[in-house]
């Protein structure tokens, strides 16, 4: 219900969904729902309830993939390039499939100059 609040723009009725979701979810879960209030966060602006989100989601799945590439983003807006790096190339790591962190990542190389 909250994703689809998500999508529809109605993102107070999403914050509420999830909210109500946590105590209900398990830790995989849980890793899930945070993910997706860092969509929230980002879809209304607001990069810090974003940023701790995806950091709590990688709390509770220390392989959340998606949560580390986004996490990485963040990173990169505030000018932490080796920490977005790092995030960029753990996301690659948990999950080798996903094609956002190495595009990340190939980005990231190309602002620095790194052609190698």
């Amino acid at each position: 219900m909250g994703l689809c609040c998500f999508y529809a723009s109605q993102y107070d009725m999403a914050l509420s969904c999830f909210e109500r979701a946590l105590p209900l979810a398990d830790d995989m879960t849980q890793a899930e729902v945070w993910y997706n209030i860092g969509h929230v966060g980002i879809g209304i602006g607001d990069l810090g309830l974003a940023y701790q989100a995806y950091k709590v989601s990688i709390s509770y799945n220390s392989s959340h993939a998606e949560a580390f590439n986004n996490l990485g983003v963040l990173e990169l807006r505030k000018t932490n390039v080796e920490q977005s790096k790092n995030n960029f190339l753990q996301a690659q790591k948990s999950a080798n499939y996903l094609f956002e962190p190495v595009f990340n990542l190939a980005y990231l190389y190309y602002k620095k100059g790194e052609f190698q």
